[in-house]
């Protein structure tokens, strides 16, 4: 891959004065804070001020709440997130000044990615932590990539990082196609699933999208999957494809040793044969396949496996992923992202693996109503695998909830208890006090969502910690 020179981005991006309107989610905020690193003038605005702080301490202007008056004379440039409507003042106000030009998100973070010489890691699960554990492995490799990711890394404190390499790392996103507006000459696929049924009809028709995403790469492109997936993609063989995987057909292969004494201890055999391994931080069948195609990758870049290895084992992992809070005395209290049946599959399955003789709560905040009610049986298959189920109200947004049947959380309930397992649902206040009450010491809470289900878990710890100091 070619290293574009960091000047060249710098004297096409200096001369814009950027304003972004939905600045507070994770994904924008980081990208603010990067064109503020360089040397950009950045404002935004957002209902939320949560990140309000985080951004100023970055030197970018926020504005709580949308108004005209908040689009400062000299913007050249507005970038939006897709939720925002089309009479935002903002938005219609930048509408009205032919002289500005309006990007979604996306299609900002495609215009930079050109810059670059861009990796995009992509995949409907594991995108993020594979990200992650990429950039640890470039940083030991001696490489100063910029970086766009969707959660926050341990390493750096944050889900963005302004390098002076030429590289950018990506993390791709399939919902509403947007990983179609990304110009990268390498990419991860994690694998392909059905995660958003508002966008997509099937599992074909995000296949059809994601087949759409590696045929827009150069020729002679890496792209880094699992066999089943290349078979999946079907398309140009002008790429450079290498697989990974457990299996003899794939050529990166992770190397499953039941005879180590060490379960955290990975072996890998490399594309020309030979094996590496690392002992890895964060547990987790799915963690090790996320390693693996970061050393697939990291193998046809041409970086050393020793630097391959440090960087695997000094990868301390991504917050609210398999991340190990502490909530309430003798608990292991783990919070986690996972919001897709695969993905609750894999973390109740580490917890298995971590804890194999402690009894495990889950406490579950279903991510959109449209979600659960797709996906209703996969979801009570996997959470019985669970001691006992704790539901909490349907985390929703971008859906009007009066559009579902209001039900689905008992739904929910009654079909985890047919198959067995121990099931209720309770309010989001009811939680707080609750489940303080009926874990006991030795047992394992495993806190599942995408939205806000940490705060309990957060508002949990003050509370204990209030009564201690009493």
């Amino acid at each position: 891959m070619n290293h574009t020179p960091d000047s060249i981005h710098e004297s096409t991006l200096l001369s814009e004065r950027i304003h972004i309107i939905g600045v507070g989610g994770s994904a924008t905020r980081g990208l603010a804070c990067l064109l503020r690193q360089k040397g950009i003038v950045v404002s935004g605005s957002d209902r939320d001020p949560e990140a309000r702080e985080v951004l100023e301490n970055h030197g970018v202007l926020f504005f709580q709440g949308h108004d005209q008056k908040n689009l400062a004379k000299d913007v050249t440039t507005v970038i939006h997130t897709r939720a925002v409507d089309s009479s935002n003042p903002e938005l219609v106000e930048a509408k009205r000044r032919s002289k500005i030009n309006i990007y979604t998100y996306s299609e900002y973070l495609g215009k930079l990615s050109s810059e670059y010489s861009t990796i995009a890691i992509s995949g409907t699960h594991g995108k993020t932590s594979t990200t992650a554990c990429l950039l640890s492995v470039f940083l030991a490799a001696g490489r100063d990539p910029s970086l766009i990711a969707g959660g926050e890394f341990v390493q750096i404190g944050s889900g963005w990082r302004s390098g002076n390499g030429g590289e950018f790392l990506v993390e791709a996103c399939e919902f509403e196609r947007a990983f179609l507006d990304l110009k990268p000459q390498a990419a991860i696929v994690t694998n392909i699933d059905l995660d958003h049924p508002e966008v997509y009809d099937d599992l074909d028709s995000v296949t059809d999208t994601f087949r759409q995403f590696v045929d827009g790469f150069p020729a002679g492109s890496w792209v880094i999957c699992p066999p089943h997936v290349k078979a999946q993609l079907k398309t140009d063989s002008q790429l450079n494809w290498r697989t990974f995987g457990r299996g003899d057909e794939a050529d990166v292969r992770l190397i499953e040793n039941p005879a180590i004494a060490d379960p955290e201890q990975s072996f890998w055999q490399l594309a020309g044969g030979k094996e590496i391994s690392a002992k890895l931080q964060v547990p987790g069948a799915h963690t090790r396949e996320n390693a693996t195609a970061v050393v697939a990758l990291a193998d046809a870049l041409g970086i050393e496996p020793e630097a391959i290895v440090e960087g695997l084992e000094s990868f301390p992992g991504v917050s609210r992923r398999f991340e190990s809070c502490d909530v309430l005395p003798e608990i292991e209290w783990i919070e986690d992202y996972a919001h897709h049946p695969e993905e609750v599959r894999a973390t109740i399955a580490t917890a298995r693996e971590v804890y194999p003789e402690r009894r495990c709560h889950v406490l579950f905040q279903p991510h959109q109503a449209t979600r659960l009610e797709a996906f209703h049986e996969e979801f009570a298959k996997e959470l019985v695998a669970a001691d006992q189920v704790i539901l909490v109200p349907i985390y929703s947004v971008r859906e009007n909830l009066a559009d579902f049947p209001d039900d689905l959380l008992d739904r929910l309930v009654l079909r985890i208890s047919e198959l067995g397992g121990d099931c209720c649902a309770i309010g989001f206040e009811e939680a707080i006090a609750k489940i303080p009450e009926v874990v006991e010491p030795g047992e394992v809470v495993i806190s599942l969502g995408a939205g806000n289900v940490n705060e309990i878990g957060k508002r949990i710890g003050q509370l204990i910690r209030d009564q201690v100091s009493q």
